[in-house]
């Protein structure tokens, strides 16, 4: 079964991609997507499979916190306009109650990255950094942007505060193209701040690693070449792409995307616990925790297990809410949000010997703090 929807998940990317079947771009593509998903050369016993979820179930890989949702574009392949919650920031408070339940099992890498919105909206970004910083526990901190506000937070203070990798989700560098699927005028903002953080980024030593993820109705090969992308291809930078979209529970329908953008089909559900359940929960800006933040734009499915402010961390990752809600997955009774989403994986990460090492780390961070 697991093989079978594999390999159709396969399929479907190279129908969709077929008018870059011979581009390098997207085999470079492939590459990267088999060596994350597929693991089948390096399968591992069952027993240690289940040993391995045992471990990840102790404590969570990651953190995963939402500084704010509010964004400052409106993307055509977001469910950002259909928003219910009332937007905010993250105060204080909450922020620093999850970094310290956070070392205090460990810690790992953290990931400042929001469900809906723009993490470079929070004014207090760098300071947010630069107090994750103060826990030696926190090995790795990762954020997520548009680039549109990285001028008003300030450039040279992202790359020193401490962050580790920033990502700049972008359209094509059209401003025409750019225009239709942001739904932003500031087109020349953002690609003059990313100019300016990769310039700046090279002379400083390359000390934060940059990703460009292209969210682009073109070709890759088409999105490479045009010219003002051109200008920086020498500058040392990560290109990922992505024309197939998720449909936001059904909220986004094809007649809303430009020609050559593309929604996932749902995902084929399998009596397994996603993997997104054995990643790392997400600190959502009310404080609410929830076991993923995929596609839970308003905060109120059944994946909420609790509130920072009421109970711990670790005490919310391994309590009865969020072990009843792997459990649903074998019996089929899957929670209502995960029906609709294009984003479900299996468990085969843990059946492999990078599940391995990545259990056992998580084990040597938990025994670090029990010792």
């Amino acid at each position: 079964m697991r093989i079978r929807n594999n390999l159709r998940r396969i399929f479907n990317f190279a129908i969709n991609h077929r008018r870059d079947l011979f581009s390098r771009q997207l085999w470079d593509t492939v590459v990267r997507v088999l060596g994350e998903r597929f693991f089948y050369l390096e399968r591992i016993s069952r027993k240690e499979f289940l040993g391995n979820l045992r471990r990840i179930e102790s404590r969570p890989w990651n953190l995963h916190i939402e500084l704010t949702n509010i964004c400052n574009a409106n993307c055509i392949f977001c469910a950002y306009s259909l928003q219910a919650r009332r937007k905010m920031i993250m105060q204080r408070d909450i922020y620093s109650k999850a970094l310290a339940d956070y070392a205090a099992l460990g810690g790992g890498e953290l990931r400042l990255e929001t469900c809906l919105g723009d993490s470079l909206m929070d004014p207090d970004f760098v300071e947010r950094i630069r107090q994750a910083r103060t826990h030696p526990e926190i090995t790795r901190i990762t954020t997520l942007t548009n680039g549109i506000n990285l001028d008003r937070i300030g450039i040279e203070k992202i790359l020193c505060s401490g962050l580790d990798e920033i990502g700049i989700s972008t359209g094509p560098w059209d401003e025409g193209l750019y225009k239709l699927i942001y739904r932003s005028s500031d087109y020349r903002r953002m690609r003059d701040n990313v100019i300016e953080l990769l310039e700046k980024n090279l002379k400083t030593g390359k000390r934060v690693q940059i990703k460009i993820l292209f969210r682009s109705n073109l070709s890759m090969e088409k999105t490479l070449m045009l010219p003002d992308y051109k200008k920086i291809k020498h500058l040392p930078h990560k290109v990922e792409f992505n024309t197939d979209f998720d449909a936001w529970l059904g909220n986004i329908k094809p007649e809303g995307l430009l020609k050559g953008m593309h929604l996932r089909p749902l995902s084929r559900m399998e009596k397994e616990p996603c993997y997104w359940l054995y990643d790392g929960p997400i600190v959502f800006v009310d404080g609410k925790v929830g076991l993923c933040g995929c596609r839970d734009f308003n905060a109120d499915s059944q994946l909420i297990i609790g509130n920072i402010m009421e109970n711990s961390l670790l005490d919310l990752w391994q309590s009865e809410a969020t072990e009843s809600l792997r459990q649903r997955f074998y019996k089929g009774d899957f929670p209502d949000i995960c029906k609709r989403c294009t984003a479900y994986a299996n468990l085969d990460f843990y059946r492999s010997r990078r599940g391995t090492l990545r259990a056992n780390l998580v084990n040597e961070w938990f025994k670090s703090k029990l010792r």
